[in-house]
């Protein structure tokens, strides 16, 4: 492949961000927050001061390893005055609570997808942070992969003319890995669609502009011991007209990191390993699976890089369809497609994670309008809503709370 040109670096220039570091408390130790504490300790621009959990062993590992107040529950961690940020991390049944919580005390707000289950828990949130005054952004999701933030842009620029469709895939063994009761549970926000679409969903808003129209989509339950949505497929109209698919299965038979080189999401080097989730759960047979999780999957108990692996993060494959070429996630940036052949255009390594970091202190430094405020979480909320509504009713169906992204974005 030929190195694209440079007018395309120039687009891809990420914008200062100004300010001192973001103090912030984490509010859950499990994964999702076990991967942000990775994610801001890496980070210039973020430092951790506290964190809250009921559990004891992940807090003492925290506390251990910065030094720092780890709590047993959240309102001592809101009450904490280093805190200047609260990010929730906890299961999603407990995201509107926690999110008051924090804004009640001052804090500003980062959320992990999903911003909650339902509308009017989304619009609880929206008013506790409008009444407090507080800043909210709703995420990490792989929208904010570096090769999804520079896709945007090159879109966004006009240089390969307007945009027509989009594509994501991703097969992955996400059903078979250890779950709680209620991640088996999609009224009560478990299973793919409340778990693993909202990355492809915000990866399609982000690219398309955010104005969705309607979704048609179709779900799959493949297991009756695992009675949730393992697999789906939708179709998503913008305003502008721009199509977009998206697919995603969570049943552990084909691992489509196998078309990304064998590099996984989080960018790292991995071995070929279709079905075998499957088989480490056979071997688990008899086992509390919420117990499993709790003893592998908390901090503390995760091995954790402590630098950047070789790889970009991604998440599938995600493909953009402009008059005047196409665009690919690769592993080490884009690839772009047009008259003159295939051309490879590298970026600097980094995480989806420095995307939201950066998000957070223009938010609270300079006072911009978030990519992911909590306007852009409801519009995600609604999507996967409605992606459930059509699955159940098999019509498309009309959404009404759909935002665009801030300009420059």
């Amino acid at each position: 492949m030929e190195p694209a040109d440079d007018t395309l670096a120039c687009a891809l220039a990420e914008p200062p961000v100004p300010g001192a570091p973001v103090r912030l408390g984490i509010c859950g130790l499990g994964l999702a927050g076990a991967l942000m504490v990775r994610a801001a300790s890496l980070a210039t621009g973020i430092r951790l001061v506290a964190a809250a959990d009921t559990r004891e062993a992940p807090r003492a590992a925290f506390a251990r390893d910065f030094g720092v107040p780890a709590y047993a529950d959240l309102e001592h961690l809101c009450k904490d005055p280093d805190v200047e940020a609260v990010y929730v991390g906890t299961p999603h049944q407990f995201h509107a609570e926690h999110a008051v919580m924090a804004a009640s005390h001052g804090k500003h707000v980062v959320i992990e997808k999903p911003m909650a289950l339902t509308l009017a828990d989304c619009d609880v949130i929206l008013q506790a942070a409008r009444t407090h005054g507080v800043q909210l952004l709703v995420g990490h999701t792989h929208a904010y992969d570096p090769a999804i933030r520079a896709m945007r842009r090159i879109i966004a620029s006009g240089r390969m003319g307007r945009l027509h469709m989009l594509a994501t895939l991703n097969y992955t063994d996400f059903l078979y890995r250890p779950r709680r009761a209620e991640e088996l549970d999609t009224a009560r926000g478990g299973g793919i669609v409340f778990n693993q679409l909202p990355h492809q969903l915000d990866i399609l808003r982000t690219l398309g502009g955010g104005l969705l129209r309607s979704v048609r989509a179709g779900c799959a339950v493949l297991d009756a011991a695992r009675p949730t949505e393992a697999a789906a497929t939708a179709f998503l109209e913008f305003e502008d007209g721009t199509a977009a698919s998206m697919v995603y299965s969570g049943a552990d038979y084909f691992d489509s990191d196998e078309l990304h080189g064998w590099a996984g999401e989080g960018g790292e080097p991995k071995q070929p390993r279709h079905g075998s989730a499957r088989r480490a759960r056979a071997g688990d047979a008899g086992a509390n699976e919420g117990e499993l999780r709790a003893e592998r999957l908390a901090y503390g108990a995760l091995q954790l890089r402590r630098e950047l692996p070789p790889h970009l993060p991604h998440f599938g494959t995600t493909i953009a369809t402009c008059e005047g070429g196409e665009l690919k996630v690769s592993p080490g940036g884009l690839n772009l497609y047009d008259t003159d052949g295939a051309h490879s255009l590298a970026l600097p390594r980094g995480s989806g994670y420095e995307g939201l970091f950066a998000d957070l202190r223009q938010a609270l430094r300079a006072g911009t309008r978030p990519r992911h405020d909590g306007h852009w979480g409801k519009a995600g909320t609604e999507a996967m809503l409605a992606l459930l509504q059509s699955a159940r009713e098999r019509r498309e169906i009309r959404v009404h709370c759909q935002v665009p992204l801030p300009a420059g974005a």
